[in-house]
Parts: C-alpha cells; structure tokens; sequence
C-alpha cells in the first residue's frame, strides 16, 4: 500500500514538472548545484555571484549567516515566483548516494535530510535529461533559502543560497525633442535602440536623471513628448507598469507599458508638473518615482492667459461703453428732439398766450377811455407796456425765482385794479423762501387773469383774490382763491387762457419725466380755488 501511494505521489510529480514551461526560466550551475528561476517577461530575473558571504553582507546588507562557506554562490531573485534547485550529478542511479536539505534562513528546515526522488523530463538549460530536481521554493522578501547537498556518509558537497530582494526599477537614459514628427518617426522605428542609445542631433538625450522629490527634471515647452530607457532586460513590455500623475492628478492609472519593453513613451505632454511612478509587475510595492516638469511657453502661462481674460473684458467692456454711448447719444438727441419740440410747443403756447394777455388788457384800456377815465388809462398803458416788457424777456426763461413771478404777478392785479375794484391778499409760508424757490415764468397770470375776468367782473366791488405760497416738505403748493358765485367744474367751459395754461403745464410735466406740477380745480356757491402743487420741487 505504502509502495502505491509513492508511486502515485512521483507520478504527480513527474506531470507537473512535465507540465513547467522551462523555457521561461533561467538556469545558473557552479560546480555540483544550479538554480532555474523563472523570467515572467524579463531577462534580469535573477543575478547571480561567486563572490564570498565576507562580502557580501557589507555590499548588499543581506545578514547572510557567516558561517556559510566564503564560496557557497548566492542569487539574487526578484520574483517571488517558485525556484527550483537543480543537481546535475544526481540520477536515478545514484541517488541513495546523495541527501538534500533545505533550510530558510539556515535556521529554520523546510525540507529535512532526504534523497533526491525527482528528476527532469526534459533537458534544462545544460543538464541533460533525468537529471535530479527539487520541489518549488519561494521566501518573502528580505529572506533567503539555503540546499545543501551531501553524501551518504554525511559530507556537504555543495551549497547554493537564493535571496529574495526588493529591486525598483531605473531609468538609465530619457529622450526628448523639439521636432514632434521627427520625434513621431524615430520612436516608431525601434531598431534604432536595438544596440543601444543613439545621439541623432536633432533631439535630446538626459543621461543624469536626478532622483528623489526636491529634483525636477525642468524641460521646456517644445520637448513635450518624452521616452524613458529602463535598465532591465526586459523581454515582454507587459512586466513594466507605470502610472503617470499631472499637478497632483491621476491622468493614467496604473497598467502595462504599451510601447517597448525598455522604453516608455509619454506623447503630447501639456505643461506642468508631472510625476511618473514605474514597477515591475513582479514586484508591485518596489516602485521609482521620477519628477518631471514642463514649462509653459509665453503664449500658455497664466499671465498671458490673465492678459487675455482682461484684454477680453477691457475689449467687451470697451463695445458694451461704446454701445451704450451711441444708444445714450440716440437718447439724447432723441431728448434734445423731444425738448425742442418741448420748447417750440411752449414758445406757440407763449406766442398765443401774450396776444390773449393783450388783447385783455387793450380791452381794460379801451374800458376805461369809454369812461373818459384818462388818467387810469394812461396809468394802465404805462404799466402794461413794463409788466409785456418783463414777461417777453422772461419767456426766454425755463425758470425764474418765485419772488420775481409774484413781483410780475403783483403789477397785473394793480393794474386790474383800475379797471375792477377788489381786495387782493398774498401770504406766503415762512418755512418758503421765494428767492430761492423756482417756477415757470408767466404760469400763475392766466389763472389770476381768468378768476379776475370771469368773476370780479360780475360781482363788482365785494371781490377778494387770496393768493397762498405754502411748503409741505419738499413740496410747494400755490393756490388762487376767489369768492365768486363758483362753478360745476365737471361741466365748466375754461377760458381760452386757462386752457392753454393747462397744455402748458403738460408739456412741462411730459419734458420733466414725471408728472411734478399737478392742477386741480374746486368750486361751490362759496367761491373757487386754485391748486397747484410742485412734488419734490424745493
């Protein structure tokens, strides 16, 4: 039974070292022992020296235990991949001959003193077929193995040590140009790195590539397109792997090199600062990392593109100004058009205003030439032509002080007093100062003309004119009260002075914007008053 299970176990074996592809691995023998350590897609899998444990230990810093033999050889593998010892000399025939053992760390035993029970199926490197062969062994990193092989009677022949070493990899040369189609052609065509590092002229190659994080390779802006020589014998591009970060931001993630297996090409680079992270598959957590920056040119720097974003808003602010200006200048003209029309409307009221007050005050004088009154007439006359005289050269005017309109207003009533006896009264606001305060010229006339016309007239010498300046805030209020018989106001045919005084009063409204002089009119069987309120007039 026992006989049966060892039999099935080295059948098992035997097919699963059949089954290895041993072309993948790489095969060292010094003199009695070898090694096969497997490529995984690159050459430089494995270093191997003859060279005494005394100096190794100082070189690499590996604490290797001492008493090893100065000349027992020692690998190096960076794969943690299995290996597996080789033993040349061991066959089926002898192998009763020969123990093997392996230990980790020559401390602890992984496979105790046993003969050799496994053999090749096939030609390794340069041993021949049925040649013995151990198990697969692999150590974490930092740790070694030691096989040990001995005779019969207990005697080491030989011993191979296999350490386990971190290894990043590096960049040895990195190529760069200025002629991005040149650039295009040549790393296209890689026979031209088939043996080794060229200096075509027309690009850049950086042998000294700094390391660490305060180093920054600086590159201008035309040698944007970049391609790293990694120092490794690399034969499937697959077994790098790189990431590549731009200001602090992942723009490729970590996978396989897609361009050669020694070169990495970064294309079309745009400035700023890079950093790219290379591994080995093989060994993920090893990882180099190289600093890099590309300066912008003048055109791409921020302070060309804050000189552009402000000439923009200067250009947009500068047709928004010239935009509004001519539409303020349409406006303008389309105001000035507006206030001539204004103005030439106003002047047509006044031209037909001033005969109407003529012709009134021809009639007062013709009046009182009928009664043969010819002092009062003379009187009249002389008074009439200062007060036209005043009004024609204040009609020129758009305002003049309150004081001055009262003034003029004052000469009118004492010449209709000739003509018509009643009691006139003014009183104005002492909060109000009429030197100061301002109102259309020749506004207040036609109403104290049409109460004195169309009232005094008919009720003879009772008549009594109140003229009242108040100031309620920034308003004032005008208002002419007569004590005549009174009207109905709705139904009211107004005089031809009152009603062109009243288109005036829109016309000036219409040039002001806004309604500022408002009339209004209230009558009864106790008389009429007059009112006319200046919003926001003082």
């Amino acid at each position: 039974m026992k006989k049966l299970i060892l039999f099935c176990l080295l059948l098992a074996v035997t097919k699963a070292h059949s089954q290895i592809d041993w072309k993948n691995y790489s095969t060292s023998f010094y003199p009695t022992l070898g090694v096969a350590v497997p490529y995984n897609g690159t050459y430089s899998n494995c270093t191997t020296k003859i060279v005494g444990i005394a100096h190794w230990n100082p070189q690499y810093k590996i604490a290797i235990d001492s008493s090893l033999t100065d000349l027992t050889p020692l690998s190096f593998v960076y794969d943690t991949a299995g290996i597996y010892f080789l033993i040349p000399q061991v066959n089926k025939n002898n192998t009763d001959d020969f123990e093997y053992s392996v230990l980790l760390n020559n401390k602890t035993v992984i496979t105790p003193w046993t003969h050799i029970n496994q053999f090749t199926q096939t030609a390794i490197g340069g041993i021949p077929l049925g040649s013995g062969i151990t198990g697969s062994y692999s150590a974490n990193w930092g740790n070694y193995v030691v096989m040990h092989l001995r005779s019969h009677k207990g005697k080491i022949i030989s011993s191979w040590v296999v350490y386990w070493q971190l290894q990043t990899p590096e960049i040895s040369l990195l190529y760069t140009s200025n002629n991005p189609l040149e650039f295009s052609k040549i790393v296209n065509n890689k026979d031209l790195f088939a043996n080794g590092p060229r200096e075509i002229g027309w690009h850049r190659q950086y042998a000294n590539i700094p390391d660490g994080q305060k180093k920054v390779l600086k590159l201008p802006y035309n040698e944007n397109s970049i391609l790293l020589k990694i120092d490794a014998s690399i034969y499937k591009k697959e077994a790098l792997e790189y990431r590549l970060e731009s200001n602090g931001k992942i723009i490729r993630d970590w996978g396989p090199n897609e361009y050669d297996n020694n070169h990495i090409l970064l294309k079309n680079l745009d400035p700023g600062d890079y950093l790219i992270r290379i591994r080995f598959k093989r060994q993920p957590q090893s990882i180099k990392e190289f600093h890099f920056s590309i300066t912008p040119a003048w055109y791409q720097t921020a302070i060309f593109k804050i000189a552009c974003f402000a000439f923009i808003i200067f250009l947009f602010a500068l047709l928004l100004f010239i935009f509004r200006y001519r539409k303020q200048q349409q406006r303008i003209k389309k105001v000035k058009e507006e206030f001539e029309k204004t103005q030439e409307r106003l002047q047509q009221i006044y031209a037909r205003l001033n005969p109407h007050f003529t012709f009134n005050a021809l009639s007062s004088i013709q009046g009182l030439v009928n009664k043969n009154d010819i002092p009062n007439a003379n009187k009249y006359l002389s008074s009439f032509s200062t007060l036209l005289r005043e009004t024609l050269q204040e009609s020129k005017l758009d305002l003049i002080p309150l004081d001055k309109e009262l003034k003029n207003l004052q000469g009118y009533i004492e010449l209709e007093q000739l003509r018509c006896a009643f009691v006139y009264n003014l009183t104005i606001d002492p909060l109000l100062q009429p030197s100061i305060a301002q109102i259309p010229p020749f506004l207040l006339q036609p109403f104290v003309e049409n109460a004195i016309h169309h009232v005094f007239s008919k009720s003879g010498s009772n008549g009594i004119l109140t003229i009242s300046v108040l100031r309620e805030k920034e308003n004032m209020q005008i208002r002419i009260q007569d004590n005549g018989t009174g009207f109905n106001v709705s139904s009211y045919r107004e005089g031809y002075g009152l009603g062109l005084s009243k288109e005036r009063i829109a016309i000036l409204n219409k040039g002001y914007g806004n309604p500022l002089i408002q009339l209004s009119i209230k009558s009864d069987a106790t008389g009429t008053t007059l009112s006319l309120l200046f919003l926001n007039w003082l």
